[in-house]
């Protein structure tokens, strides 16, 4: 009997571990919206903007932007962004600063009613002085993702073909293309903006594809410098249309179908199944993350979580 409880013990230790480690936090004290965006500068966090849909082809959006302090577990309003409400507003950090812009308005008039009129408009913001500053706008393709690697700000295109690269410094921005017989990723084939992560020079990308029936996870790396593409070994588990990525220090993360959670290990450059989700915590969207933890979403509650 002593010998099944410590072994019944030792399997429960592991489920527990299995799960991670979860911590309810403070509400998040604005409306619940989503493709809201999240950023992570120093011990802090933030997030706002997003977009709500309130009828069928009607949308309310926000821009508001808030500050998450985990040492307190408190929500501190900040300066709203600038550029007035818009759909899939796009941004990034880089060098202590975050840049906001970019997405999409309906237009509710003139010959373009009802179509999607794309916005050039871009912004810097100042947590420090709590202060907006526009800067040099970008015409970019709708469905750009964004990455930051050593200071620099790379928007990648698929269907275009292109990569944007903005220096915060200079605010300048330069345009470049590959060759349409170059090897990249299907354009139709991405798994949504969020399914991107750096390790060294390299930006790595997530696709979905199917193939005999069975939905498979690409990775494919992206060498800005040479603006060329490799495909790699596909993710280890059974593919999944539904797929987030997150980086705590230089470990990269991707939770697979809202329950699976894998370590992408870039020594060997392969995944290794880390720890799962727990069903209650099923759907969990990060938003940023601190030294150690990832904190995001899961329905309306705010969680941090310990993979």
């Amino acid at each position: 009997m002593k010998a099944l409880l410590t072994s019944f013990l030792i399997c429960m230790a592991t489920i527990a571990f299995a799960e991670g480690d979860w911590a309810k936090k403070a509400d998040f004290p604005s409306s619940s919206r989503n493709f809201g965006l999240g950023f992570s500068i120093g011990k802090k966090g933030y997030f706002g903007m997003g977009q709500k849909q309130t009828k069928p082809f009607i949308y309310k959006s926000y821009n508001d932007f808030w500050e998450y302090d985990p040492e307190t577990d408190v929500w501190t309003q900040k300066a709203d962004f600038p550029g007035g409400g818009r759909l899939m507003a796009r941004g990034f950090s880089v060098n202590n600063k975050i840049y906001v812009g970019f997405g999409f308005v309906i237009a509710a008039y003139g010959s373009n009613a009802g179509g999607n009129d794309y916005q050039t408009d871009f912004y810097e913001f100042d947590p420090h002085s709590n202060k907006w500053a526009e800067k040099n706008e970008a015409r970019l393709g709708r469905g750009d993702i964004f990455f930051v690697l050593k200071d620099k700000a790379y928007a990648v295109n698929l269907e275009y073909r292109s990569l944007n690269i903005y220096n915060a410094q200079t605010d300048t921005w330069f345009a470049n293309t590959w060759g349409k017989k170059e090897l990249a990723p299907n354009p139709a084939d991405l798994a949504g903006y969020d399914v991107c992560f750096p390790s060294g020079e390299k930006e790595y990308l997530i696709t979905t594809i199917r193939e005999k029936g069975e939905t498979i996870n690409q990775l494919w790396e992206f060498d800005p410098a040479a603006i060329s593409w490799k495909k790699k070994n596909s993710l280890p588990i059974p593919g999944s249309d539904t797929v987030s990525v997150f980086s705590i220090g230089e470990k990269n993360f991707a939770i697979m179908g809202g329950t699976e959670v894998l370590e992408y290990d870039p020594e060997t450059q392969n995944w290794n199944t880390k720890k799962g989700i727990a069903a209650e915590h099923e759907g969990f969207r990060p938003a940023f993350y601190s030294e150690k933890s990832v904190y995001g979403f899961r329905k309306y509650e705010f969680w941090e979580f310990e993979p």
